[in-house]
């Protein structure tokens, strides 16, 4: 781990090897106070026009010999607070604060744009038609005997489904990845079993587990979270790809789902 003074030196490396630079502001576990033996030192460092280097990363020797690993992050200004309205990929479709803390900025006027306590990020968009769709490849994976695909199939099909369950649930905001997998897991509105099915599609649950258990789990996640849907399809549509909303209400979605290697 590394101290104020060892980050107040790295500021005035990064100022020097990068002379366009107009502020610099840390993030992840040190800006958090989290921060583990093992965790990297993450900067973000922004510039008045296009940087030099877009992503440099170090090994820096800290006190004692112990080596940590330097992140730089470089975008232009701009480009850092336009970022502000795009959603993070790790969130699993939740709305991001990431928290930060701003080190060193040129001047006054860039301090005012830059300085917060966490940059928010909006939540990404119901994926609902993915989630329908992975569920088909879980299903064409079993039928051909691949273990490998299905599985795959599963972890994304289980990686979009906060996306689309957030809609019928009280809004939760994460910091990490890890927290977000936690706020996703915790929904109050989910199917029955829904924390167990999305560990075991994710492949999080410790424990061994057979192909046909995998997709038991993947297709009651996506008809469990179907229904649920179904009662709030006008008021969800503006969230949904266009066509969606309709196949929802009047239950032909489900007739689809339901037409698996159950009914084959």
């Amino acid at each position: 781990m590394v101290d104020e003074a060892f980050i107040a030196r790295w500021v005035e490396r990064l100022r020097e090897e990068e002379p366009g630079a107009v502020a610099i502001v840390l993030k992840g576990s040190y800006a958090r106070g989290e921060a583990e033996p093992y965790s990297d030192l993450d900067f973000d460092l922004l510039t008045a026009g296009a940087p030099r280097v877009e992503y440099p990363v170090y090994l820096a020797e800290s006190a004692g010999g112990w080596l940590i690993y330097v992140s730089v992050a470089t975008q232009s200004l701009e480009a850092w607070l336009a970022g502000e309205d795009e959603p993070e990929g790790w969130s699993f479709g939740l709305p991001a604060e990431e928290r930060t803390r701003l080190l060193w900025a040129a001047d006054e006027a860039v301090r005012a744009r830059v300085e917060r306590r966490e940059l928010r990020h909006p939540p990404g968009g119901a994926e609902l038609e993915d989630f329908v769709a992975d569920l088909g490849k879980v299903r064409n994976a079993l039928a051909r005997g691949d273990e490998l695909a299905l599985r795959l199939a599963a972890q994304g099909l289980a990686g979009l489904c906060p996306s689309v369950l957030r809609l019928l649930n009280p809004e939760a905001r994460a910091g990490t990845r890890y927290g977000a997998l936690l706020a996703a897991l915790d929904f109050p509105v989910a199917p029955p079993g829904y924390r167990e099915d999305m560990l075991l599609c994710l492949g999080l649950t410790g424990r061994a587990s057979a192909p046909e258990e995998v997709y038991a789990a993947a297709r009651r996640l996506v008809l469990g979270v179907v229904a649920l849907l179904r009662p709030h399809a006008a008021r969800l549509a503006p969230h949904l790809q266009p066509a969606l909303p309709r196949s929802l209400a009047d239950g032909t979605l489900e007739r689809y789902l339901e037409q698996g290697p159950e009914r084959a």
